[in-house]
């Protein structure tokens, strides 16, 4: 039982007219005939009665014009959604990025990309650029944003952005006076730092080892509102991205004397085909 069968038949049955239905069907009233007769024969059932002048439906005809109805509906409704993510006018954007990176770079470009396509909505979620990796080789996230040295030939990349990393401070820190600072000045400081899985914790216990340091670790959390707070605070300090400091208020940016920088790009798998709406914003992203 195909389709267009079923779909002759929910035109007759609705119409309660062959050639009715082969106006609005546009093929001939014999070929609805033949195609309600291999119908009837495929299942074995008589769907219409002819006995009369004006066809009607049997009780077997009723009970398939209730399926043909909901799956005519259904198809109609298929149809459409596809043609509404091909033009873009339905479909969703989906990747994971940084705290950092999702407060203060993607809003601009999410917005700006909206203006553009409406309809499409966005769902972002957080994590380190190290756990993004395993996020993306396991399927659960289309794209990420992922440190620009950690790429293999598994992936593909369009690369976002290269932001110096500084060492945050409040701006009324003792250190908040300093035009650049060094690593063992750093190593010397009370911390509040992300977990174990991002980048610029990583930098910092690779710095303290290089220092011989045992880190001062007053605070781990994932979440960046809490650290700019306890930062604002005094609480500790903490490395950031440059476009994190700058966008913070009561939140001094410090470089490093030896200039350190942190370089991130979207990334997907090349095993798996992007949806048109994740393509979109890749080209998108190009052009940015």
């Amino acid at each position: 039982m195909d389709n267009r069968k079923l779909e002759i038949f929910h035109t007759v049955a609705t119409l309660n007219s062959f050639s009715q239905a082969a106006e609005q069907l546009h093929i001939a009233q014999s070929a609805v005939s033949v195609a309600i007769k291999k119908l009837e024969d495929e299942l074995g059932l008589l769907l219409f009665d002819r006995k009369e002048r004006k066809i009607r439906l049997t009780v077997e005809g009723q009970k398939l014009l209730s399926h043909a109805s909901i799956i005519q509906r259904q198809f109609t409704e298929a149809k459409n959604d596809m043609v509404a993510l091909h033009d873009l006018t339905a479909g969703r954007v989906s990747f994971s990025t940084t705290a950092m990176m999702g407060s203060h770079f993607f809003p601009p470009i999410i917005s700006a990309f909206k203006r553009k396509h409406p309809d499409i909505n966005f769902h972002v979620i957080n994590e380190g650029t190290e756990g993004v990796l395993k996020l993306l080789d396991s399927g659960e996230v289309d794209m990420g944003v992922v440190n620009s040295n950690n790429i293999d030939a598994s992936l593909d990349a369009i690369p976002l952005c290269a932001e110096p990393i500084v060492v945050c401070v409040a701006e009324d820190h003792p250190l908040a006076r300093l035009s650049q600072i060094s690593e063992a000045e750093y190593c010397q400081q009370r911390l509040v730092l992300y977990r174990q899985n991002y980048y610029l914790r990583q930098l910092t216990i690779a710095m303290h080892l290089e220092q011989k340091q045992t880190p001062q670790i007053t605070m781990e959390t994932d979440l960046l509102g809490m650290i700019i707070q306890l930062v604002r605070a005094g609480e500790g300090v903490t490395l950031g991205l440059k476009i994190t400091a700058e966008s913070e208020p009561g939140i001094i940016g410090i470089p490093f004397k030896n200039a350190k920088e942190l370089s991130l790009s979207m990334a997907w798998p090349r095993k798996r085909q992007l949806s048109l709406a994740n393509q979109s914003f890749i080209k998108f992203l190009k052009k940015t």
